[in-house]
């Protein structure tokens, strides 16, 4: 079905050990021999330990230390962007010039048939509006679920878009929120099960900066809906305290999740598919009780800092 390899978007920072291991798998995958790869390494900030410096060097060494794909090219950053920004200017920089891209982050593991079913899904519902993003993560689903459906849901682990979709892309999340609060916010937290609309308040207090939750409220109020596999073709590396946005996962679940090698691509309704949605909302309930106490402990911790600045004032 493939007639036109998307450009891939990586995005890596100061994590030499996860990059290698995202680009070693992305070199295996079928059709990275005649894709071409655009990686967009951030730079140091201020007052950066000279460590960090050291692993900045690095990741940008291993990047262009081997030919991972058809085309490799660098595009570093002098100073430090921040990872919601990088990602925002990067994939809207590729889509200048292409009219879609597949987005990848430095911890992103992905099996074989990754490639070839993102080409495939974008070449597949290039001209179908309503479709915004193909996914190539998937939470583990249950036996009656489709190879393939959609969810009005968005994730970051492994996507692609269109120029046509991106171009919907809004960045002013306190509009976001006034706009997704009067449309449905039970809807846009999948009937209540996962916490998307107070991540979007987050990120209008300011104790946030993530593209992802804007990303996904900007689908949303477009009624546009993504694509996913009935399987994963992509695993979390990062969950080991190393990253700024991913926590230590004790229990390696990301780890351990099963790939599929390869997932087809047959066209089908653009309606939400109830098996995956259960899937999803399963999964969300799970998360929901991790970040209800992350919420907590920040609430607390405010609390306290507030109560101690006004006893030393």
């Amino acid at each position: 079905m493939t007639d036109y390899r998307a450009p891939i978007a990586l995005f890596v920072y100061n994590r030499p050990s996860h990059t290698r291991a995202t680009l070693e798998a992305l070199a295996r995958n079928e059709g990275a021999e005649e894709s071409t790869l655009l990686v967009f390494a951030d730079g140091p900030g201020e007052n950066t330990s000279e460590q960090n410096l050291k692993r900045i060097d690095d990741v940008r060494q291993i990047v262009l230390g081997t030919k991972w794909c058809g085309s490799v090219e660098l595009i570093p950053s002098p100073t430090n962007k921040g990872l919601a920004s990088s990602i925002r200017d990067g994939i809207t920089s590729v889509l200048t010039e292409h009219d879609r891209v597949i987005v990848l982050e430095d911890d992103l593991q992905t099996s074989r048939g990754f490639l070839r079913y993102m080409n495939d899904a974008l070449t597949c519902y290039a001209s179908e509006n309503r479709v915004f993003q193909v996914s190539g993560f998937m939470v583990k689903t249950p036996i009656w679920a489709p190879r393939s459906g959609f969810l009005r849901v968005s994730t970051s682990w492994g996507w692609a878009t269109w120029s046509r979709a991106w171009s919907c892309y809004r960045n002013d999340a306190e509009n976001l929120l006034e706009e997704v609060s009067r449309k449905g916010r039970a809807e846009f937290d999948l009937d209540g099960s996962s916490f998307h609309f107070d991540e979007l308040r987050r990120n209008v207090e300011g104790e946030l900066n993530t593209w992802a939750v804007r990303w996904y409220a900007s689908i949303f109020l477009n009624d546009g809906l993504c694509l996913y596999p009935g399987k994963s073709l992509v695993r979390n590396i990062g969950f080991d305290g190393s990253g700024s946005h991913c926590l230590k996962d004790t229990n390696n679940v990301q780890r351990k999740l099963s790939l599929a090698n390869r997932v087809a691509v047959k066209r089908r309704p653009v309606v939400e598919d109830p098996a995956l949605l259960w899937a999803m909302q399963k999964y969300y309930r799970q998360l929901l009780k991790t970040w209800t106490a992350t919420r907590l402990r920040d609430r607390v911790r405010k609390k306290l800092v507030k109560t101690y600045s006004r006893l030393v004032s």
